[in-house]
């Protein structure tokens, strides 16, 4: 593993983790000023390849790799599950979270503490600023509606996308950013046509095992992300890319596991490959979010009068994590995933099933406790919304170590 850079955060369980502050950044020498009129009548294409013009780099620019610093601008990519968000309405949204009775006090707080403004350029593409007024901030992002999702993009920094955008996301309840296991990130990059990968973060997090590890690689070298997962059990979060538009590197580029894609660098002249790279990344990134939370097939109950038939039958499974099942996982999912303020649950069937209602998209699940497996069962009301959501937190807040994939069927049970 030449070439590379390691930091290896290890800490027992009892222990606290700090989290350095966060000091304000001046406002970016290159953001986005659009005007929304320079959007009117765009097709998606077209808007990408305006924005990529922010990224665009000199041939002494991508061969000084090496120089690149902290503050330079990326293009990013938020891709969200939509359910409900329309072109024009943030204004209605913004007073649905201001008005709520479940909003919570960072939300509330969030909302107080911003102002927002969406000027809209077309039937599916909006310019939206999002006001800091405390920093006297105005930062801008461009909202694309697309066949059920919503595309967020923005060139402000990672400090202020946290603050400003991410939040926002967080808070409301009519869309959510998209994830995907560590297998379906590898298997997204590896679709990335004349790539390689040139970095990566990993981590590990197993309760159990009394340690947590954050491993960022750079300069990563072929194998270098398989060796990572056989030495540490570490998965993937976030991998770089290298892309070439022969014969040399043109576009260098991010996924993560939450629904971001980042562009950091394109070549100048390379601005037609590179959207479509942004366009493939998007259009698969969606293809394997559905293959692991769609619902497509909801159980549904018909009455029979001597009895009744359930049609329908989709699982999420959760499965082989790097833990014993000798483990409380009842009493560590309770723990670490059902404390908040989104669920209320009960447990059934001898304490190893808990019927779950999602209190944020009023969306009700069971979930089946096979130790060490998990199991997510669909009810007739449940949505990706509320599969995918309970999923990141299991990676997040439990255990980073398992593996997911879905079983599904149009079956008729008697």
């Amino acid at each position: 593993m030449n070439n590379l850079i390691t930091n290896i955060d290890a800490k027992l369980k009892t222990g606290t983790q700090h989290d350095p502050q966060i000091h304000p950044l001046p406002r970016s020498t290159i953001y986005m000023d659009l005007d929304p009129a320079s959007l009117e009548g765009k097709t998606t294409r077209e808007v990408l390849h305006e924005l990529i013009d922010y990224v665009v780099k000199s041939d002494e620019e991508m061969d000084e790799k090496a120089t690149r610093s902290g503050d330079q601008t990326d293009l990013n990519i938020y891709i969200c599950d939509n359910d409900g968000y329309e072109i024009g309405t943030l204004d209605k949204w913004v007073t649905h979270l201001a008005e709520s009775d479940h909003i919570t006090g960072h939300a509330a707080n969030y909302v107080s503490n911003h102002t927002f403004n969406e000027e809209v350029a077309d039937d599916n593409i909006s310019l939206v600023t999002i006001t800091t007024p405390s920093k006297g901030r105005e930062d801008e992002f461009v909202f694309v509606t697309n066949d059920g999702y919503l595309w967020i993009l923005t060139t402000i920094h990672s400090d202020w996308r946290e603050k400003t955008i991410e939040n926002f996301i967080k808070y409301l309840p009519s869309i959510e950013r998209l994830y995907l296991s560590a297998d379906h990130l590898e298997d997204l990059t590896e679709r990335i046509r004349d790539s390689r990968i040139s970095g990566f973060t990993a981590k590990y997090h197993a309760p159990n095992r009394e340690r947590d590890a954050t491993l960022t690689f750079s300069g990563a070298e072929p194998g270098d992300l398989q060796k990572a997962e056989d030495t540490f059990d570490a998965k993937p979060t976030r991998i770089e890319f290298d892309q070439k538009n022969s014969p040399t590197t043109a576009i260098q580029g991010a996924n993560t596991n939450k629904g971001r894609l980042t562009m950091r660098s394109v070549r100048d002249g390379s601005e037609p490959k590179a959207v479509d790279t942004l366009l493939g990344l998007t259009e698969d990134y969606q293809e394997l979010d559905r293959q692991s939370f769609s619902v497509e097939h909801p159980p549904i109950h018909d009455d029979l009068g001597n009895g009744f038939t359930v049609d329908g039958f989709t699982a999420v499974e959760l499965t082989d994590p790097d833990r014993n099942a000798a483990e409380d996982l009842v009493g560590e999912i309770e723990k670490s995933v059902l404390n908040g303020n989104q669920y209320r649950y009960g447990i059934r069937d001898g304490g190893q099933k808990i019927r779950v209602f999602d209190t944020e998209y009023d969306e009700v699940f069971d979930v089946a406790v096979e130790e060490p497996d998990i199991i997510l069962y669909a009810r007739d009301s449940t949505t990706a919304l509320s599969l995918r959501s309970f999923v990141r937190q299991v990676y997040d807040e439990l255990d980073s170590t398992y593996s997911l994939s879905k079983s599904q069927s149009p079956v008729a049970v008697k």
